[in-house]
């Protein structure tokens, strides 16, 4: 989802993409973000479901895409991740974040879903993304969503066994960088 670097991290996140989630903003930023990372575009793997049509100009084939309805993105919000924040001036812009409907989503047709690189407890010690591995920026709290509550959510479901979360190993070391 978003910004995903795989070449040099297949054992973490996998040598294959099926589905690629993104919003117009994440995909454009993206090629900015991640660039010094390896990411140059889209993962292009020929069963690869992408969206939205004009980004693909050239590529785009109804069979290729998938819209997820307002319905289910309102059932994750109100049913799993109904935030304190819905009650704020700002609740308009507030929803989960795309990692988290595309955990519901995953919860929702697969059978085994595993998830690697999402906010734990002890998440100030790491880098914001798995890919910066020798250095260590903050996370950003931005309004539109409540990390806190979906790091919770994640937490349970693990320890339900609905989903394995795999944690970044103490073993690895950054070195500080303000973002």
């Amino acid at each position: 989802m978003n910004g995903a670097v795989i070449k040099g991290y297949e054992e973490d996140v996998g040598n294959r993409t099926s589905v690629y989630v993104h919003t117009a903003h994440s995909i454009t930023t993206s090629l900015y973000v991640f660039k010094q990372y390896g990411y140059t575009s889209v993962p292009a793997d020929e069963v690869l479901k992408l969206r939205p049509r004009n980004y693909y100009a050239g590529r785009y084939n109804e069979s290729r895409f998938y819209v997820l309805h307002q319905d289910f993105l309102r059932y994750v919000r109100n049913r799993f991740l109904l935030s304190a924040q819905l009650n704020n001036s700002y609740w308009a812009i507030v929803r989960p974040t795309n990692g988290a409907f595309t955990l519901f989503l995953a919860l929702h047709t697969c059978d085994t879903v595993s998830a690697y690189g999402f906010m734990t407890e002890n998440f100030e010690k790491y880098s914001n993304y798995y890919v910066q591995r020798n250095i260590k920026t903050r996370v950003i709290f931005y309004a539109n969503h409540d990390y806190y509550q979906e790091m919770r959510m994640w937490k349970k479901l693990h320890q339900s066994k609905i989903l394995k979360l795999y944690e970044r190993l103490e073993s690895e070391s950054v070195t500080e960088k303000p973002h």
